[in-house]
């Protein structure tokens, strides 16, 4: 599983950033983290963060993630939460 997060460097990406390791842990997904920072090259095309990617496919945009809701799409992939 190839995942990115496109943050910014202020409080709402680091806890975004860490709920998402976590639950990566804690459910145990194989998966390849990728995070970018707003001053990252890749970002063209990003206009709200923090910005979930898995598989090529924006699961949120401009929202600050619960653990649950990150959760919840690991656990059922077509549940898009944006």
């Amino acid at each position: 599983m190839d995942v990115k997060l496109f943050i910014n460097d202020n409080i709402n990406g680091k806890i975004v950033e860490k709920r998402l390791m976590e639950v990566v842990t804690d459910l145990g997904i194989e998966a390849h983290v990728e995070i970018l920072h707003n001053h990252s090259s890749d970002v063209d095309g990003i206009f709200y963060t923090p910005t979930l990617i898995v598989n090529n496919q924006v699961i949120s945009s401009g929202k600050v993630l619960s653990k649950e809701e990150m959760s919840s799409f690991f656990v059922n992939p077509v549940t898009f939460i944006r």
